[in-house]
């Protein structure tokens, strides 16, 4: 049989047959070294403490964590009120899924709108301050709440100083959370269980009137 020249170098690769054969050492070879994570962080701790920085580092963090704890950062977007303005709010969820229970009974569906005051009644006042505007805490000591739990919640400020300020326990609203489900946009702002018990009642007063 003839075949090609081009023919027989593809029978040598299709061919069951194969061969190996040491081809020698290309470039250098050293084996693979990875620091262990635990050995790293014990290294630095070392270096810092030598250094006579981990003191330092520590107080740092001590005084950042105090301070953040004490005076959070504010809520964004909130401004001091100059009229009152009244609105109800509806807290009612359109589900995305079905919600079953711990022994998976089916209790609401996917597209249902759900009141959640209609199960868990709202019985508190809250209010929303800026505890660096002096009229506002001001404002706040005129104020008689109607129902039996009320909480000052601040938007800006100092927690102890508003706390002592208002002989209070004081909140801070972290993030804007509620600011932002409420659409608060300025303060002070009360909000208050409507009659029906099924929407808020939300008001902002100027703080001085």
């Amino acid at each position: 049989m003839n075949i090609l020249p081009g023919a027989c170098l593809a029978v040598c690769l299709l061919s069951p047959l194969a061969y190996a054969g040491d081809l020698g050492t290309w470039g250098d070879l050293w084996p693979i070294q990875e620091q262990d994570m635990l050995s790293l962080i014990t290294s630095r701790l070392d270096a810092l403490e030598k250094s006579g920085r981990w003191g330092q580092e520590m107080e740092a963090f001590k005084a950042r964590v105090i301070t953040n704890s004490q005076r959070p950062a504010p809520v964004e977007g909130i401004v001091r009120a100059d009229r009152y303005e009244q609105r109800w709010f509806d807290p009612s969820i359109r589900l995305s899924d079905d919600l079953k229970d711990q022994n998976g009974v089916l209790f609401a569906r996917k597209g249902q709108v759900i009141n959640p005051l209609k199960t868990v009644p709202f019985m508190q006042t809250l209010y929303f301050i800026d505890g660096d505007d002096p009229d506002q805490l001001a404002w706040m000591k005129r104020q008689v709440p109607q129902t039996l739990i009320s909480k000052i919640i601040l938007v800006k400020g100092s927690v102890p100083e508003t706390s002592a300020a208002l002989d209070s326990r004081i909140y801070f609203d972290q993030q804007g959370v509620l600011s932002h489900r409420f659409g608060l946009t300025r303060v002070p702002v009360r909000i208050t269980p409507a009659p029906s018990g099924e929407r808020l009642n939300i008001e902002t007063f100027p703080p001085v009137q």
